[in-house]
């Protein structure tokens, strides 16, 4: 017997599972995504990847701020003690990397670095709680099929915002020089 794997043409089947509001919030989000990412290749490109790296886990104290204030999270004292210890551990090691500046990095340089690292520590700490705010004010159920549209739609948002900053800046010449550069980044 040969059974049919037609669907039910009673049942509801979407192509898109997000209505107007979600996905608008989802574009701002991907747009927040996408001035993040700037922010810490920009960064990054003006530190050391130690120190970069350090400035980035400051971002669990900003996430610790962001959540309280607009989802509310209550913590325990366990966790702001854990917050408060890994915060503290970061900052010390930072003290210490003062080693790692690049010899030639003009000394405004290497201050803007510093302050888009930051900056995109504090704005990634404020993506990951708008994310659940989101998820709270949708008037819509929340399924793993719409998380998954909303992520699609985040990362194609932040995906175009950094291309357009790229053609703008002309980075994509940029690219071949510094493969021709580095030793190993070109092929034969």
């Amino acid at each position: 017997m040969h059974r049919s794997r037609t669907v039910d043409p009673t049942s509801e089947n979407k192509f898109f599972y997000m209505e107007r509001p979600l996905f608008l919030a989802a574009v701002v989000l991907g747009i927040i995504t996408g001035l993040d990412n700037y922010l810490y290749a920009y960064g990054l490109s003006r530190l050391p990847v130690s120190t970069a790296s350090l400035i980035i886990a400051s971002q669990l104290a900003f996430t610790a701020v962001f959540a309280f204030l607009l989802v509310k999270q209550k913590f325990t004292a366990y966790s702001i003690n854990a917050v408060f210890l890994l915060s503290i551990g970061a900052g010390l090691l930072a003290l210490h990397s003062s080693s790692d500046r690049p010899a030639n990095e003009p000394n405004r340089e290497y201050i803007l670095g510093f302050v888009m690292t930051l900056a995109a520590a504090v704005f990634y700490a404020f993506i990951m709680p708008l994310v659940e705010l989101t998820f709270k004010k949708a008037k819509q159920e929340i399924s793993y099929a719409l998380v998954m549209e909303i992520q699609l739609v985040m990362c194609f948002v932040a995906t175009v915002v950094c291309t357009v900053g790229m053609l703008a800046n002309n980075d994509f010449n940029v690219i071949r020089r510094e493969a021709r550069e580095f030793e190993l980044g070109e092929t034969k």
